[in-house]
């Protein structure tokens, strides 16, 4: 299975395959920029946002409404992106409560200072989710409700990243049910160096109920002036879950 515009979908371990782009002058970054190469994500901690009663349960039960965490690409095997280079950030979000309507998720991207999205035809957003019984994958951005963003207007906090064909009942959320899970990867490029600044993800799936996925941002001073990700690769966390979601 392909994606066109040179994005690569590998059946086994479903890696966004990233086109080729310049070499850099300097043997070493040469060396761990070489074609074909698995970016890791560095995760932070799983944030618990929301309780609900599981639906029409008596005596109650009560889970977890949606959780998830957050991360960015680097590269392997522990080197930190540069400034001027495209690097993603991700977000992974399950929804294991079992509120009788599901959510509709609001999300917004709180970028610390110095840090831009970039998006271009080279470093699209990916958004894909699962959908239960059975579990599979699904492409959001081919979904005729969905779509992934391309722009990212103001929001309360951060940029608004909203579906891009209107998402649930065109309210500019994020559909998300028992048994749901989603990941959404937006690149990014830092202008500056980033000492564990905090790149967080404003998850609001109910009125009142927010929580921020976040991570300790890291981008080192190197300066290198590149637009694509060079061939390398981007794993989707949502096709390491056990057992593997159908489309993976």
């Amino acid at each position: 299975m392909s994606i066109r515009h040179s994005w690569l979908l590998a059946a086994a371990l479903f890696l966004l395959h990233l086109p080729m782009a310049r070499a850099t002058q300097d043997p070493i970054l040469d060396h761990l920029l070489q074609p074909d190469q698995v970016m890791p994500w560095f995760n932070g901690a799983i944030a618990h946002i929301g309780t609900v009663q599981y639906c029409l349960s008596d005596p109650p039960i009560f889970a977890d409404r949606v959780m998830g965490y957050a991360g960015f690409s680097h590269p392997p095997p522990n080197f930190s992106p540069a400034v001027g280079e495209v690097f993603y950030t991700h977000v992974v979000l399950g929804h294991p409560g079992n509120p009788c309507a599901g959510s509709a998720v609001g999300i917004e991207l709180i970028l610390p200072a110095g840090v831009q999205t970039a998006v271009s035809a080279d470093n699209p957003v990916f958004c894909y989710s699962i959908l239960p019984n059975p579990n599979r994958l699904h492409n959001l951005d081919t979904d005729p409700d969905y779509g992934c963003p391309t722009t990212f207007p103001m929001g309360l906090q951060g940029l608004m990243v909203l579906p891009l064909r209107g998402g649930l009942g065109n309210s500019g959320a994020w559909g998300m049910h028992m048994g749901f899970w989603l990941e959404i990867l937006i690149p990014l490029r830092a202008t500056q160096p980033q000492n564990n600044s905090t790149l967080a993800w404003r998850i609001n799936p109910d009125v009142g109920v927010v929580g921020y996925p976040q991570v300790g941002l890291q981008v080192n001073a190197e300066v290198i002036f590149r637009d694509g990700m060079e061939s390398t690769l981007l794993n989707l966390d949502l096709c390491t879950l056990n057992p593997a979601p159908q489309g993976c």
